[in-house]
């Protein structure tokens, strides 16, 4: 965890001077996988299991608390794992944790036909003191290399007490980070046995304490390499269920409550559109809608998945920002209680050398009687939660591309080219007063390409997306639609007295005419016409000084746009009025 104090800032200006650098793949083999250099007969087991209920079973069933609890233990035992620790040592430091790690690693390959391949990715950067630093990697190749896109699921191996630097002191980290190390690696247990079409990279990382530095030196790796991501799962603080009296928010309602029945996904938000609208949001929901329908009839105690609107806690950052930064779609999975805001304070655990496994009983939400601060069925459910949706992303199609258009009685949508081939699609809608970031509803259509929404209230806003479903599993869903109450029905809200005309000529290629009829003698404060796609992505904004009578709005194609689009005219941040134009 990276706590976003002034003087915490100031203190990691003295960590590090300057980026990665000599980041690289220690095992030619495992390198290769990742940029999809490879023939996936080598990697193909002798029996091949990737049905969507052998996945979810598999998974549901394999995860083990007690193996969760053993290597908790066994990293606890190295005393202090700061960035900046001991690497010679064979029972201190953070060199001793990942040599182990790295070995586990082995183990799991060696049980799966040596499909799992281990790898360091080495980096350079002055972190306490230290120059030299090392993630460990374990690649399991996909047996389709046409898209070469990947997968990753993360944790952080490293720990602190309240110094940064302190490599003395005893720092135990069992939640923070010791929780998503274990979840990574029982998943790369588990997982290795399957045989997915996308390669999945199970990554343990170094230097998130300090500044998300061996996050970055993945993200940099990749996106320098050309590699096409299509997801990237962060795990940190994912075990605990006891709330802290300093947590940081939006966290958990008081000191020393306990949930374990919650958890908490953060995401970038694509502030410029809608709050709740850009791809990470997407995931979220991708992996929500998983829990609800797939996951949970088979849990004893049902998990609550809470999509935070925030990309992380209030001040904080963690290992999955450098992803997105990198232009990747990335998440966190956060434990609803978390005990601390990152400052090392007492009576909070989290950087305190108190950050242990656990003291004193507790009865969680679920009535199982358990005397660990990290509970061991929260932390089994939360990585269940996580090996499913990576194994039904790693097996599921493309992401759609449809034409959404707004009918008079709701919404139409097309699958066109490749997607229209399906005859297989999940459609979520979320509505602006669902008070919920996830679907209000969530609908499948089979045996048609033509899609039809009906019963949509004329008065509400309401964002639209289609997911590709093939062989069970689901593609990621597309961008969302967004959809004003003028753009289902066209229609003019009277109360504004204005109309908004059809654009001439439409079709067009290079500049159209928009009209707007003003009724009445209002003054219209900050009016502008703005262009969209039909995700909802802002193409254009072309300021109006709107006047009583007929107001014309020349728009250029400047960009050479191509397709459907929508104009719509906004008072402020208000759509008043929506009509479509295409450009040819």
């Amino acid at each position: 965890m990276k706590q976003g104090y002034i003087l915490v800032f100031l203190m990691m200006a003295t960590i590090m001077a300057r980026p990665q650098s000599n980041i690289t793949i220690s095992n030619p083999e495992a390198e290769q996988v990742i940029l999809g250099n490879y023939d996936p007969a080598a990697y193909t087991p002798s029996v091949i299991i990737n049905a969507s209920d052998s996945i979810l079973l598999g998974v549901v069933n394999g995860v083990s608390k007690d193996t969760l609890q053993k290597w908790l233990q066994k990293i606890d035992s190295y005393h202090n794992r700061n960035t900046g620790s001991d690497t010679v040592s064979q029972v201190n430091g953070i060199g001793a944790v990942r040599r182990w790690i790295h070995g586990k690693f082995g183990e799991f390959s060696a049980e799966n036909e040596n499909r799992l391949l281990v790898t360091w990715m080495d980096f350079d950067l002055n972190i306490c003191g230290m120059g030299h630093h090392r993630n460990v990697l374990a690649v399991l190749p996909g047996l389709d290399t046409t898209p070469k896109d990947i997968l990753v699921i993360e944790g952080h191996f490293d720990t602190r007490c309240q110094g940064a630097c302190d490599t003395a002191c005893y720092s135990p980290g069992m939640e923070d980070n010791g929780s998503g190390t274990v979840l990574v690696m029982e998943l790369a247990r588990i997982m290795s046995r399957y045989a997915f079409g996308h390669t999945i990279i199970f990554a343990n990382v170094t230097g998130e304490d300090q500044g998300l530095y061996g996050a970055k030196a993945l993200s940099i790796w990749l996106k320098n390499n050309g590699v096409k991501l299509r997801s990237c799962f962060n795990n940190d603080v994912i075990g605990g269920i006891i709330c802290g009296m300093t947590s940081s928010p939006p966290s958990c309602p008081g000191f020393n409550n306990i949930d374990s029945t919650h958890v908490r996904i953060f995401s970038f938000s694509n502030l410029s559109d809608s709050a709740a609208n850009s791809p990470h949001k997407q995931l979220a929901r991708y992996v929500k809608m998983h829990q609800i329908e797939r996951i949970n009839p088979l849990l004893s105690t049902p998990m609550e998945i809470n999509i935070i609107i925030s990309e992380d806690r209030t001040g904080r950052s963690g290992d999955h920002i450098p992803f997105r930064q990198k232009g990747y779609t990335a998440i966190r999975f956060t434990s609803q209680n978390e005990h601390g805001n990152g400052s090392g304070t007492p009576p909070d655990r989290q950087h305190t050398s108190d950050d242990v496994l656990g003291l004193d009983l507790t009865v969680p939400p679920d009535g199982i009687i358990d005397t660990f601060f990290v509970d061991m069925n929260y932390l089994r459910r939360n990585t269940i939660m996580n090996g499913v949706n990576l194994g039904f992303l790693a097996l599921a199609p493309p992401m759609p591309d449809p034409l959404f258009t707004p009918v008079d009685d709701g919404m139409q949508i097309n699958m066109t080219g490749a997607d229209s081939l399906y005859l297989d699609y999940r459609v979520g809608v979320r509505s602006d007063n669902s008070g919920t970031l996830y679907f209000d509803t969530v609908y499948h259509f089979t045996g048609t390409s033509q899609m039809f929404i009906p019963g949509l209230d004329p008065d509400g806003e309401y964002y639209f997306s289609v997911a590709n479903v093939s062989n069970d599993f689901e593609s990621l869903f597309c961008a969302e639609y967004s959809l004003f109450p003028v753009g289902i029905r066209s229609q003019v809200k009277l109360d504004w007295g204005i109309r908004l005309e059809h654009n001439t000529p439409n079709p067009f290629s290079d500049r159209t005419t928009i009209g707007i009829t003003v009724t009445e003698n209002e003054f219209y404060p900050d009016a502008s016409i703005v262009i969209t796609d039909i995700s909802g992505r802002v193409t254009a904004r072309i300021p109006v000084n709107l006047r009583p009578g007929m107001n014309e709005v020349e728009y250029r194609n400047n960009r050479n746009l191509k397709g459907m689009y929508i104009y719509s005219l906004c008072i402020g941040d208000k759509p008043v009025c929506s009509e479509k134009m295409v450009m040819n």
